[in-house]
This record gives C-alpha cells, structure tokens and sequence, in this order.
C-alpha cells in the first residue's frame, strides 16, 4: 500500500477515483476520494489557493484533486495528521496553527491525543504576542492526558496562548475547547520579573458562541488565564467543569492583580469549575470578573484566593449591566466575596447573591491592603449607579483575623436603589453592616434598604447607616448574639432626610445591650418612622405606696426615646409580689416623662426601693 507522500507528491500509483494510503505523519490507513468541488460546493480550479494552504485534509495530485473521506464521515481529525507530535524537546506551534486553520475552514473536530506538545515560538503574524490563533467553527477536544506546554522561551515575556486577537480585528464565532487535556503555562521557568506582563491563555476577544469545558489550566504567571470579549464584542460563553490551579506563580510586587476569567460579555456562565490558588494569589487573586450583563457563577468552588467575584461596569465597555447570579458557589478566601465597582455614567443592577458558603482568613504578616474587610459583599463609590441587589441565604465564616483589621459583614460606600441582605449567617463579622461614605467623599441615596433575619455569632455593632437620604428601610428579626453587656447603639441611622424606617424584633442572645437603638431628631420628627427597641437596666426607683393604694414610677430615660404616641413597655428585673406594674403606657412627647402606674396590692405599706433596674421595650 502506497503512502501519502507516495501518491501525492511522488505521484505514484494510478488516479483512482478511491484509494486507500498510509499516512507518512501517522503510519494509519486512510481513504481518499477524487472531487472537483471545495466543501462549499464550488469548483476547484488548477492551483487551487485553498487546497495548496490545506495539503492534509485536500490534497493535489497533479492537476487533479482528493479530499479525505472524513468530511464525509466521521468529521474527526488528530493533530498528529498535521505533523505536530509528542515532544519535550522541538516546537509544535505551526503543525497545532495549521491543524486550527484547516479544521476550522473544513468543519472539523480536532483531536489532541495523549502526548506533550510542546511550544517555544510566537505566530509568524500580527499582533506581537500571539502564540495560536483562533478561527471561527474551531472545535477541538482533548483526549486523556493529552498535554499542551509552553517552553522557558516565554520567560518575562507578554503573551497570548489562544487569541482570538487577530490582526484585521474581525469577530470570531463558534469556538469550542472539551475534553480532559492540560494547558501547562510553564510557570516554573517561565514569571513576570521585569514588569506587570500581559500573560493570558485564552483570549476570546470578540469571539461570540463559545465553550469550555473540562481543561486543567494550570503552572502559570499569568494576568488572566481566561478573557472574554471586546469594548461592546463577544458574547455567549460557557466555561464548565474546569480546573484552574496556581496560576500565580511569581511575585506580588510584579503580577499584583490576576484574575483568572476576565468576562466582558453578554450571557457568561462559569459553573461547576475549580479555582486552586497558593499564597500569591489569596493576596492578588479574583477567581471570577464580570463586565457584561446576563451572566452567572455557580456550583463552584474556590480556595486560596483573595475574593471570589468582581462586578464592574464601566463606559467603554457594557456601560449598564444587569441580571447577574451568583448562587450555590464554596469559597475558602482573604478578603470579601463580591466586590462591586459601576464607574462614571455606569450602572449595575438587578444583582442576585444566594446559597454560597464561604470562609475566611488573613494572611500573616500582610497588611489592611491586602487582606480587606472580609464581607460578603462591598459595593464602591466610583461615581457609578446600583439597584436592585439582593444578598440572602449565604454564610460567611471568618476563621482567624490577625491583627486590627475590620471585620465588616457588608461595606456599603454608594447609595443603591434597591438593598436586601436577608437570612445570612456570619461568624466573626464583630461590626456588622456599614453604610458609609469612601473615596468621592459622598453619603448615598437609598431608596429601600432591608436587612432582616440575619444571624450573628458576635457583635459590638449590628448596623451603622450613615446616608443623605433613606426613603425606607427595614431592620427586622435578626438574631445576635453580643460580645458584651451594656452595649449602645448597635443600630445607628444618621441622615438629615428619613422617610420611612422600621426597626423591630431583633433578637439578642447570651448579652443583653444598653441602648439598642437611639432615633436622631430626624428619627422622631416623622410618625411613619418605627421603631421597637430596647433599653436595658433602666433606672426605676419605686417610691413608697401605701396600702391598696397606687403611683407612677418615672425611668430615667433621654429625651431621644420620648415621642408623642410612643408606646412602652416595662419589664421589670426583680419580681415584688406586693406590687402590680402597669406594664404598658404611652409617651407624651417633648421632654414630658413617661409614667408608669403601680399598684400595692396588699393591705400593707411597700417602703421605697431606689435600686430597681427595669427593661423597657420601645415602640415608636
């Protein structure tokens, strides 16, 4: 049986019509067929530039023309037919570009089987730093242990492993990468050193309709190991079933920020993927960005990285993004889970946080900077817009802090249209949930805010609300265990215009509070402003009261907790049987006392006690 390079090249044997050869790459039996047409259907013509740029999958004898027989069958092609082949030692890149710029043109899948392919060069074509590049109807898939590896070559160099950056900056559609093989980027000999580098391995650019999944991405220095989209190209991704492991391997003071998917797109899903980091990169490390809208991050999980996802928009690229979940993911991380960031003339809305199950640590020996507040979730002041994000049913586990540092459960810097944290478990978040101003020097505008059935393990503070303007907000059945007794104002609301608030029902364990909650004048000026909240161990002291008869006793309350209309609640500490306490009254406004009434109600004199201490619940 004639080879390959036999019967096209040496021209031997006759011009069957079919014939069955050896390949000279891959020593396998494969059948030919004579055609006249391309696989578009039209003709081919002597010197045929398509074919001449093929020669594997269309090959020329003479002026005549045979197509491999898998187009029309099986459509699966190995690299190998291409030439590339198993090496620790010479450059596979332009057998691999080939095998992408033919199967890609030809509609067929393309195998990587078992074995090391190794690259040590850069594309022969613009831009500078492209390694492989990407091509429409792309379809690869790796065989099991099948091994792509990037050489020391690329040692402090900038690089772009798949790109799918091309020089006429056309976009790119149908790509996809499956299966069980291993992109090693060499990052035991190959970091940045000389400078922050642009070191990515999957470049979608304006690619639209892609999927990855199954890849072991692992051993890089890398900016990115996933990016995706353009300014306003790209969209539709899929990256499932994953593994990306230390992907940071040089040094914070020169890869200082990675993230490992980068998504500027439209309609990104990242689930059911595994992000392994190391020390460098749970001080540098974002496992996940999203900057386009229609996007998700779930069932996944995340260790050793300094915070899980990134959320931003900004003018040049989405502008105004939305409808973005990120639900049922485990993380074990530095800093706080989802980061927000809308820049000028940006906005962020319609954000869904649910079910993710996350745990805390610092770093030893690291500073405020890179160990953060660890939150569930911090939404800056950029000068950028927020609505609707509600964060419910998660838990966050602060295992050890090292040092004073912040311990934030939620830092809120930007006004935001729509605010719900509801039904969240936090370990060791002590300062409960900020609203405060940050780098614009700007208290924001919050339109509804809701914090309700939250449960702290240990408090000092449960909300400090600073804003210019609340319209309404809900603090309401949150379970709190406290760090000590006599604590005051663990909810604090300070704002020069409040329309509507609610505080009620919080429940606090195992301490008890001084002043929970102390209403501004603000606070009080409005009766569609409610509050029911407790003072602890009031003063009130019982005069003598004489024989089935009666007085009021006066706590020592401030002018703060007095409004026309309120209700109160005594709850006295000590049991007196000869006395019955009028348990309920109502406040008279102003700096008037509240009175309580009480009855002897026996046949003999109860002599004065001055050292009764009262709780007293108060309903505003």
């Amino acid at each position: 049986m004639l080879t390959t390079n036999e019967f096209f090249v040496s021209l031997l044997g006759s011009n069957d019509s079919f014939v069955q050869l050896i390949d000279s790459n891959t020593g396998e039996v494969i059948n030919f067929q004579k055609v006249s047409t391309w696989i578009d259907g039209t003709g081919l013509v002597p010197g045929d530039s398509r074919v001449l740029e093929d020669e594997i999958i269309y090959r020329k004898r003479g002026i005549e023309f045979y197509v491999n027989t898998i187009v029309f069958s099986t459509k699966r092609v190995y690299v190998t037919a291409f030439g590339a082949k198993s090496s620790y030692v010479d450059d596979q890149r332009p057998f691999i570009q080939n095998a992408f710029d033919v199967c890609s043109e030809l509609g067929l899948k393309l195998i990587f089987p078992s074995g090391h392919f190794l690259i040590k060069t850069y594309s022969d074509s613009p831009p500078s730093g492209n390694i492989l590049e990407l091509r429409s109807g792309l379809d690869v898939e790796f065989e099991n242990y099948s091994v792509i590896k990037l050489d020391e070559y690329f040692d402090d160099r900038d690089f772009i492993l798949f790109s799918g950056l091309n020089a006429d900056s056309s976009p790119l559609y149908n790509i996809s990468f499956k299966g069980k093989g291993i992109i090693d980027f060499g990052g035991d000999v190959s970091k940045m050193k000389s400078a922050y580098l642009n070191r990515v391995g999957f470049e979608g650019g304006k690619c639209t309709n892609i999927i990855i999944d199954g890849l072991y991405w692992t051993n890089g220095d890398l900016r990115n190991c996933i990016a995706v989209g353009k300014a306003n190209s790209g969209g539709n991704v899929t990256i499932r079933n994953c593994t990306f492991e230390n992907l940071a391997t040089g040094t914070k003071e020169k890869n200082h920020d990675h993230s490992t998917i980068y998504g500027n797109v439209d309609f990104l899903s990242v689930h059911n993927n595994i992000f392994i980091g190391n020390r460098l990169m749970s001080l540098i490390g974002c496992a996940c960005e999203f900057h386009g809208s229609y996007s998700s991050f779930d069932n996944n999980k995340v260790y050793d990285y300094t915070r899980m996802i990134f959320i931003a928009s900004f003018e040049s690229e989405r502008k105004n993004i939305t409808n973005i979940n990120i639900t049922d993911n485990i993380a074990d991380i530095t800093n706080t889970v989802v980061y927000f960031w809308s820049d000028i003339n940006s906005l962020i809305s319609n954000v869904l946080i649910i079910g993710n199950n996350v745990r805390q640590k610092h770093i030893e020996g690291e500073s405020q900077n890179y160990n953060g507040h660890q939150g569930l979730l911090k939404i800056m002041d950029k000068g950028g817009k927020y609505e609707r994000i509600v964060a419910k049913s998660n838990s966050c586990h602060i295992l050890y802090t090292i040092g004073d540092h912040l311990r934030y459960a939620a830092d809120i810097f930007a006004g935001v249209e729509v605010l719900e944290i509801s039904n969240n478990n936090f370990v060791g978040h002590s300062l409960g949930f900020l609203f405060d101003k940050e780098e614009l020097d700007v208290l924001g505008d919050y339109s509804f805010v809701k914090i309700s059935r939250n449960t702290f393990n240990s408090i000092s503070k449960m909300v400090t609300l600073n804003a210019e303007k609340i319209t309404h907000s809900l603090i309401s059945d949150n379970s709190v265990t406290l760090e000590t007794n006599n604590l005051v104002d663990l909810i604090e609301i300070n704002s020069d215009v409040i329309q509507s608030t609610t505080i009620r029902d919080n429940v606090y364990l195992n301490n008890i509070p001084s002043v929970e909650f102390t209403p501004s004048s603000v606070f009080r000026g409005d009766s569609s402003n409610k509050a029911k909240y407790i003072l602890s161990l009031v003063d009130t002291s019982v005069p003598t009261i004489g024989a089935n008869d009666y007085d009021f006793i006066t706590p020592v309350i401030s002018n703060d907790h007095k409004r026309v209309g309120a209700m109160y609640t005594i709850q006295p500490t000590y049991p007196f049987s000869e006395l019955f306490f009028h348990a309920i009254t109502f406040g008279k406004g102003g700096s008037a006392n509240v009175d309580f009434k009480v009855d002897n109600i026996t046949s003999l004199t109860f002599l004065a006690n001055t050292l009764l201490k009262s709780n007293i619940i108060v309903e505003m």
